[in-house]
């Protein structure tokens, strides 16, 4: 009877522990991606556009319905109703072929998206590439403003591609007043949303993550996005620290679908212990 017991009740716990993670029990998945590849090419950080096209096929037969920030912000703000199945697809860095490979695909499929730009990487008109770039070709100046227009919305991604971690408060608030400083100075427009770059700031410590907070707040910064391969229920609990899913592509189809159900975190642990 006991072994019956702690078998019933594990059942019970892995089953809120889904509902915990399901967007299918009223979560926001916030997808993440990075480099969008014309070709075939495909890796950790990469999805080639054969794969989008399945993956932005996938969302619209489903229902799903596409937010910028701004909509998220105004649901939070001005207590906007979310559609009934509401999806964010967000980039990281903005590298140019989120221009060449992605745009075209955005508004073919009338898919919005969320590019958060390394601002100190941007390809400018006077061609100040302020800081060393040796993560690829990243969009002009031109490009980001072209598709601000229709099917993009931006948001701020650090200078330099720096670790929040890494630098203490005055340096944060020094490099987030750099950060806007510069993509005002191109005519980039931003919203009032920050991504930590490496997926989050202080996973441990609770004090020095709520100073950051505050400080974010003070520098006008509304939302910030994390890493964590998790589905946040509504409504959102903490502005400051919305989770968000990592999008690979390596992933078969079959697990795209499971990120945007919000399991994909069950998976990678089964996997990890499976190795």
């Amino acid at each position: 009877m006991v072994v019956y017991l702690i078998i019933a009740l594990l059942i019970v716990i892995a089953a809120l522990y889904i509902i915990k993670m399901g967007s299918a029990f009223g979560g926001l998945p916030v997808l993440n991606y990075h480099k969008i590849s014309g070709g075939n090419d495909f890796d950790f950080l990469t999805v080639n556009t054969a794969e989008l096209r399945r993956h932005f096929s996938y969302l619209n037969e489903k229902g799903y319905t596409t937010l910028f920030i701004s909509d998220v912000l105004a649901h939070i703000e001005q207590k906007k109703p979310l559609p009934a199945k509401p999806v964010m697809i967000t980039l990281d860095d903005g590298y140019r072929d989120n221009y060449t490979a992605l745009y075209p695909l955005l508004k073919e499929y009338n898919i919005k998206a969320n590019i958060f730009l390394v601002a100190g990487f941007i390809q400018s008109p006077d061609n100040k590439h302020l800081v060393p770039n040796p993560m690829g070709e990243f969009m002009q100046v031109k490009e980001a403003l072209e598709m601000s227009k229709d099917m993009v919305e931006f948001g701020l991604h650090t200078f330099s591609h720096q670790s929040y971690s890494k630098l203490s408060l005055p340096e944060i608030a020094t490099d987030l007043k750099k950060t806007k400083d510069r993509l005002q100075e191109l005519g980039i427009p931003v919203q009032p949303c920050h991504a930590y770059t490496f997926g989050a700031y202080s996973q441990t410590n609770d004090d020095k993550r709520q100073a950051l907070f505050e400080l974010l707040q003070q520098h006008d910064v509304r939302l910030a996005f994390r890493v964590s391969n998790w589905v946040d229920k509504q409504p959102l609990q903490n502005r400051y620290f919305i989770s968000r899913i990592h999008v690979s592509g390596l992933f078969p189809f079959w697990k795209f679908k499971v990120a945007v159900w919000g399991f994909i975190k069950i998976f990678n642990r089964f996997e990890s212990i499976m190795k």
